[in-house]
């Protein structure tokens, strides 16, 4: 009698503790599936918003990182380095120093925004080729000149292609911005010399921006 009491006290605590760790493991899983569905949910409304600021014209993209000709990469503040439109009108500013170890003999070459071409010693923004006083200050504004939009892929990125023309340039200037379903973005500005300017960040609506953007 006392060995079936036994067994079947022993019995129990075993289902107990089976059940126990069945219970904990369903609810791993729930919790990972509401996780799941909450992230889905998240990047379904920020693939909208992406689309809707694309479609309206109307985005800025923050930079916080900059991506030199040679794949340097360098972090940058997004109070002073971005690039908004709205509606004809954009605002950029690019304004850094970005060093580079170049050679030996200059083992910290400044370079402004890295296009190939900028030599050693030049500190200020500016664009070999194109008109050096529109970037020589910060919140340069500029007019769109073209626009088009790429949403072929519907998981993302959007591709905006384009160019603008700043009030003292003559040349337009072309750019390339990839924006994410999540929000980040990646904006390759091409010279007229066969250089370019990458930057990455976030890409927001001038609503939801952290600093002001002048417009012409």
């Amino acid at each position: 009698m006392k060995s079936r009491l036994l067994s079947l006290t022993l019995f129990l605590v075993l289902s107990g503790g089976l059940y126990a760790q069945s219970a904990a493991k369903m609810e791993r899983i729930e919790r990972r599936e509401a996780r799941k569905q909450k992230q889905a949910a998240e990047l379904a409304q920020s693939r909208a918003e992406m689309i809707k600021l694309v479609e309206d014209t109307t985005f800025v993209l923050e930079a916080n990182t900059f991506i030199g000709p040679f794949g340097q990469e360098s972090p940058v503040s997004s109070f002073q380095n971005y690039f908004a439109i709205i509606g004809d009108k954009v605002s950029i500013s690019i304004a850094f120093n970005n060093p580079v170890s170049s050679s030996a003999v200059t083992p910290l070459a400044w370079y402004g925004p890295g296009i190939p071409g900028v030599g050693p010693g030049y500190n200020s923004p500016g664009w070999p080729g194109w008109n050096w006083q529109s970037w020589d200050t910060p919140n340069t504004p500029a007019t769109l000149t073209s626009y088009s939009i790429d949403m072929s892929d519907a998981d993302g990125p959007f591709v905006v292609t384009g160019s603008f023309r700043t009030w003292t340039g003559v040349i337009p200037v072309n750019f390339k911005v990839f924006i994410q379903a999540n929000g980040t973005g990646r904006i390759i500005f091409y010279a007229n010399d066969g250089g370019q300017a990458t930057f990455t960040g976030d890409v927001v609506s001038p609503e939801n921006a952290s600093t002001l953007y002048p417009l012409p």
